[in-house]
């Protein structure tokens, strides 16, 4: 009885081993041709500064800093008839950005900037997904794994 309970013991614990490993994800910054848009097709004007040293087939990462402030144009929100456009990207949330700095910024996830960057007038700012040589490992969107237990009846 206690070789199968350290048999079984051992099963768990390889496969614990194994979800943990495969439930890392790995995923593409935001890079100066991406394209990023406010919910009323308003384009944000990206220009990298910080990140212009890390490139992916010569097209420069975008950091935080580079997307914090970026102005926005083309932006066609109206409220009750008066034009209030959304002007530039005001809110980085960390949940939008990889933990590995570089050049002591943040690179920006394609993926998840939906969800952490905002407009000035509060609106989330999507990104087209567009593959690109940098592969970042974003410890945020790591799947958590739950027991669950069997039962008889």
């Amino acid at each position: 009885m206690r070789k199968q309970e350290r048999d079984c013991h051992e099963a768990k614990a390889s496969s614990k081993e194994n979800k943990e490993s495969i439930s890392s994800a790995f995923l593409c910054p935001i890079l100066e041709d991406n394209e990023l848009k406010c919910p009323h097709n308003g384009r944000v004007k990206l220009k990298s500064n910080k990140g212009k040293s890390f490139k992916s087939q010569g097209i420069p990462m975008i950091l935080e800093s580079d997307l914090l402030n970026a102005s926005i144009v083309g932006c066609t929100n109206n409220i009750a008839g008066v034009p209030t456009p959304c002007t530039l990207v005001s809110v980085i949330l960390p949940s939008a950005r990889a933990y590995k700095k570089y050049n002591d910024d943040y690179p920006i996830m394609q993926d998840l900037c939906v969800s952490g960057v905002l407009s000035d007038k509060g609106f989330p700012i999507t990104c087209k997904p567009k593959n690109n040589t940098f592969k970042i490992n974003a410890p945020n969107i790591k799947q958590r794994y739950c027991r669950i237990s069997s039962f008889r009846i």
